[in-house]
């Protein structure tokens, strides 16, 4: 410590220079920070005879008992006047003239004892460490969530502009939920939210739901080139196509039931209609036009069945006319006056059924499939054994030669005509 007034080195207590004798004052409340300066000019002097004399005396005493020879008392210093600097000032570095007693000595720095800091400075020195580390805590932590938005909008730009969209709805939720002011990205998210539902309805086949919020989207985007804008005008494009791809497999499928029902004409129609269609690709014309192949030869092969039918109808027609004439031949057999004369118009009558049976045999070849007719003339095979049996067994019991003939082309008869009747029904 240095004494305000002449510069030099200050014992750690005292009220008064004992090199200028001039009046200090002690400001602070720690040894170590203490420091002196001079009273004001309005304080009077103090008068420092009787502490220069004792500490004269004080002086003597110590070179007595080291064995040191006294030194003259050299007189005291004057008073430098106001508004003088004292020389001491003025060279406050340079080292005083002489000896200086041991309680004046300049301390050795070096060798100095060490002393622990007070109670004072060592709280100051824990709550400026404390302050430190919170400050650096709470800056770290300040510093992380003030940027965490940041990195979530980073994120969220980066993905849109890549076309990821749903990462990027996931990036500015997340930033949305830290933001000052959350609306500020809400319409945003609503235009994602959107884009999503929209391809999930698009997934789904739901073509019209997806084009009616693409539309909407597509009014509501008011950056026209945005990646957004562009995957929506891309999504409407696809949405569009897969409607079309959808009508056409619903009008072709929708042909291919009015063929099999044999709505021929309605088949037609739907057919036209998909070839008028110039949006249709390669493999959609191919395959209206397979359609229209198979829709052809069944269209003809209908033709052949309704002129068959119809030449089926006439040609049964013509054996009822037959049968019919027969019937009425058959009438004059009972009107026979003998006999024999009746033996005669029974058997005729019996040729001319049984003529009857084979040309409806002839025919039913022509219109019944081969396994059909195979089963059929097995069958007649077995019909013509027991026709002839029961003719048999219809003489034996007559009376006479004649009645037993008879007998035997009446039962050939009646069982040929009611075979005729049968086969009828097959044509």
């Amino acid at each position: 410590m240095l004494c305000k007034n002449c510069g030099r080195e200050l014992p750690i207590s005292g009220k008064f220079c004992p090199f200028c004798g001039a009046p200090t004052e002690q400001t602070g409340v720690d040894d170590e920070t203490t420091f002196f300066t001079p009273l004001s000019e309005d304080d009077s002097p103090i008068d420092t005879a009787a502490f220069d004399a004792a500490f004269t005396e004080e002086q003597r005493s110590a070179h007595a008992s080291a064995g040191m020879p006294e030194k003259e008392t050299a007189a005291p210093k004057a008073q430098p006047s106001r508004g003088e600097t004292p020389p001491a000032r003025r060279n406050a570095s340079a080292a005083p003239n002489g000896p200086r007693t041991t309680y004046f000595e300049q301390p050795d720095r070096d060798n100095q004892p060490y002393k622990k800091p007070g109670a004072g400075k060592k709280a100051a020195i824990v709550v400026l460490v404390i302050v430190l580390i919170a400050a650096v805590i709470g800056g770290g932590v300040w510093f992380v969530l003030s940027r965490k938005p940041d990195e979530n909008l980073t994120l969220a730009e980066k993905y849109m502009n890549r076309g990821k969209f749903s990462d990027a709805l996931d990036a500015y939720k997340a930033a949305q939920t830290e933001a000052k002011d959350p609306t500020a990205m809400q319409l945003i998210i609503d235009q994602l939210g959107d884009y999503q539902d929209a391809q999930d309805y698009l997934d789904a086949g739901e073509y019209e739901s997806a084009l009616a919020l693409l539309s909407r989207l597509q009014e509501r985007i008011t950056d026209k080139t945005s990646p957004l804008a562009d995957a929506v005008e891309d999504m409407i494009a696809k949405a569009k196509s897969g409607q079309s791809d959808s009508k056409f497999a619903s009008d072709l499928q929708q042909a291919t039931s009015y063929i099999d029902d044999k709505k021929y004409d309605a088949a037609a129609g739907v057919l036209d209609s998909l070839s008028a269609d110039d949006s249709l690709t390669s493999d959609q014309k191919s395959q209206v036009d397979k359609l229209r192949e198979r829709l052809t030869e069944e269209q003809a092969a209908a033709k052949r069945q309704e002129e068959n039918q119809q030449a089926q109808q006439q040609q049964k027609q013509t054996f009822v006319d037959q049968m019919d004439k027969l019937e009425e031949s058959d009438g004059k057999i009972t009107s026979a006056e003998t006999i024999e004369a009746q033996l005669d118009a029974t058997a005729t009558s019996f040729e001319a059924w049984d003529t009857l049976l084979a040309d409806m045999y002839t025919y039913l070849e022509t219109v019944l499939s081969a396994d059909a007719y195979a089963s059929e003339e097995e069958s007649y095979n077995a019909w013509v054994k027991e026709r002839d049996a029961g003719a048999e067994n219809a003489a034996k019991d007559a009376a006479d030669e004649t009645a037993g003939k008879l007998a035997s082309a009446s039962f050939k008869q009646s069982y040929t005509k009611t075979r005729c009747y049968k086969l009828l029904d097959l044509m």
